[in-house]
């Protein structure tokens, strides 16, 4: 191998290695915030379910 290979992929997997704590702390940021726009919407959305009629027994597969 050429020096300057080597000297690349250890300056690289050094930058990687410091600068991984930061990536995976901001990925965590936005999945949490993702998560709480979502939940938010979802609890928005949420609408009274129709009220139950009662079904005749001649209806729903009674037997």
């Amino acid at each position: 191998m050429n020096y300057e290979v080597v000297s690349l992929v250890l300056a690289t997997s050094a930058a990687a290695r410091s600068f991984a704590p930061d990536v995976w702390f901001l990925v965590r940021r936005l999945l949490g915030a993702g998560v709480r726009i979502g939940a938010t919407a979802l609890s928005e959305q949420q609408t009274q379910p129709p009220a139950a009629t009662p079904a005749s027994w001649n209806e729903g597969g009674h037997r």
